[in-house]
């Protein structure tokens, strides 16, 4: 399976990582893989069933039913040397719906994690690191939506990284009791 470009008579990036992807053990691409989306799998998993028929969901039901459910040990391959894995504030992985404006573009996502420090949005666009942000988004048992300003910071396979600009202390207790309660259910 190689593939030469015609024109360089090089292979290309994607043969590359199609290829050492497939001598990875299926352990190895499943960590890979929970690498690469930042860990959300649960995240994931609901956006697949969601795209389901009702059949489909049904049957998917019926086999996770008949489904022995193993604790496996985690494992990890560090794909950055440099990346900090200590936070200073707890993060929540969740799916919240947010409205943005970086510029002049408006659009609408979600955010699939939280914590008092800042956000990720998922999206398929790319803006500038350091590039301003507005969002707006309704926290669950919170009356009021929040209306924020934030700085991207990082770019990532499915989304950005944004910290906080100039939060209040209403807003941060807000996001503080959202991210340590456990009972609120999305």
């Amino acid at each position: 399976m190689t593939v030469q470009d015609p024109l360089t008579g090089e292979h290309n990036i994607t043969e590359r990582l199609f290829n050492f992807i497939d001598g990875l053990s299926t352990d190895m691409q499943f960590n890979l893989y929970k690498q690469l989306i930042e860990d959300k799998v649960s995240t994931q998993l609901f956006k697949l069933i969601i795209d389901l028929s009702d059949e489909e969901k049904v049957q998917f039901s019926e086999k996770l039913g008949d489904m022995p459910f193993e604790a496996e040990p985690i494992q990890t391959i560090n794909l950055d040397e440099n990346e900090s894995f200590m936070r200073e504030n707890p993060r929540k992985n969740c799916l919240v719906a947010v409205k943005c404006k970086v510029g002049d573009t408006l659009f609408s996502s979600y955010i699939t994690s939280i914590s008092v420090d800042g956000v990720f949005i998922e999206v398929n666009d790319r803006f500038p690191v350091g590039q301003k942000i507005r969002m707006a988004f309704k926290l669950p048992n919170v009356t009021n939506p929040l209306e924020l300003k934030g700085l991207i910071n990082r770019n990532g396979f499915q989304g950005f990284g944004v910290n906080f600009l100039d939060l209040n202390q209403d807003q941060q207790e807000i996001i503080r009791d959202y991210v340590s309660n456990t009972d609120i259910v999305e």
